[in-house]
């Protein structure tokens, strides 16, 4: 039986013979499906943080191809972890999942996900209007976005291999792509949106529309769920970027 997200690095041959390795599929989320919890008490004891499997629709979706690909998963533990030992502890307990933590700095963290990604793109992204003190904030808030899409960024490099394919997924890592492809202009990278992407006239809004979209397009292929965000998607590009399209 599977532990964890552990997989199996080979898989048998059809028709009899040696096994082959399976090609390894790198999963970035903001969140590891894994939960990093440390009771107060126990803190003051200075005993090990508790790891807890976290199971949701994601989770459970791309454990199916576990058959086809060797897994493994990257992101941010969701707490913050500053002494080396612990990290260092946590490090080699999520790997026997194949695991890989991203440790974010509670002032990084804090910007980033409760701010830009919360407090500007979900928002702006779901048609609700974002304040104008909120839009004012986000300046200062994008930095910090900017500076936790690096360390994802760092974590994938530390972990990547020539033949990999790399799987991005979702708004709080739109920068992600472009800073993989900086580093190696050759990496196979998938982008995948979870949420829908707005009319051009709603995402002219956003003060960094182009960062954000020339991020997105340093993917190889890009996913949305319906074809009404992929349209959007395309106009805004066109339009923001004065780039080109054509329909296939």
């Amino acid at each position: 039986a599977d532990r964890g997200f552990a997989t199996q690095a080979t898989m048998p041959r059809r028709g009899g013979g040696k096994p082959h390795k399976k090609q390894r599929l790198i999963v970035v989320t903001n969140r590891l499906p894994v939960s990093l919890n440390t009771d107060k008490k126990d803190k003051d004891k200075k005993s090990k943080p508790k790891l807890k499997i976290s199971d949701g629709g994601l989770v459970s979706a791309l454990k199916n191809l576990s058959h086809v690909y060797h897994m493994v998963w990257i992101g941010w533990v969701g707490s913050t972890v500053d002494d080396m030992a612990e990290r260092e502890w946590v490090k080699s307990e999520l790997v026997k999942q194949n695991c890989h933590p991203v440790f974010l700095p509670e002032s990084i963290a804090e910007g980033y996900y409760n701010g830009f990604c919360n407090n500007v793109l979900w928002p702006l992204f779901h048609y609700i209007p974002v304040p104008i003190e909120g839009i004012r904030l986000a300046s200062k808030q994008w930095g910090a976005y900017c500076e936790a899409n690096a360390l994802f960024g760092k974590t994938v490099m530390e972990v990547w291999k020539e033949g990999d394919v790399v799987w991005v997924h979702d708004y709080h890592l739109m920068l992600l792509p472009s800073i993989l492809r900086s580093a190696q202009p050759k990496m196979t990278i998938g982008f995948f949106s979870h949420v829908p992407f707005p009319s051009s006239e709603i995402y002219r809004i956003l003060p960094v529309r182009k960062e954000i979209l020339e991020g997105v397009l340093s993917s190889t292929l890009v996913g949305f769920h319906t074809h009404d965000y992929v349209r959007h998607f395309v106009s805004t590009c066109v339009r923001a970027l004065g780039t080109s399209a054509v329909e296939k």
